[in-house]
């Protein structure tokens, strides 16, 4: 009888013991997801699937990215355009522009303007100029992302 109820406390000992370590470990992991390395962390992977993302739209190559930023300008499709580059500045600057009148203008311009490689950037940048009356207007610039997609850096 005594060997029973010795196992009962060695088994019962054995369990308040586990309690006691998973609540150490449950206590440490919610530490550490408090964390400010953690959030840090957290922030960085998402960024990252937001460049990754990004990366969907666009060209292999410069001239690619400009002709299907400059159709979807055409079709007013300005949400597709702008995921062409930073969304944030290309959406109200192409919402500017239709409502100055100049959308036909900057079609035009995308369409029939001259990439030019930016020197400097070892063939992963490229400005698209536009000459009108022997003046060169720049449009915007184009670099190579990490994932080989070209983007539009300024619009």
């Amino acid at each position: 009888m005594e060997t029973i109820n010795r196992n009962k406390k060695l088994i019962w000992a054995g369990v308040v013991l586990a309690v006691l370590i998973l609540a150490v470990i449950g206590w440490q992991y919610w530490q550490y997801i408090h964390s400010m390395s953690y959030q840090q962390t957290q922030g960085i992977k998402n960024l990252e699937k937001m460049a990754e993302e990004s990366d969907k739209y666009g060209g292999k190559t410069p001239e690619e990215t400009v002709a299907l930023f400059a159709y979807a300008v055409k079709k007013g499709d300005f949400d597709l355009a702008s995921k062409y580059g930073n969304p944030s500045l290309i959406k109200p600057a192409l919402e500017k522009m239709k409502s100055d009148g100049q959308i036909d203008t900057l079609v035009n311009g995308l369409e029939n303007g001259k990439l030019e490689e930016n020197p400097g950037f070892g063939g992963n940048s490229f400005d698209l100029r536009i000459t009108e009356n022997s003046k060169n207007y720049w449009v915007l610039s184009l670099y190579k992302s990490n994932g080989g997609i070209w983007k539009i850096v300024e619009f």
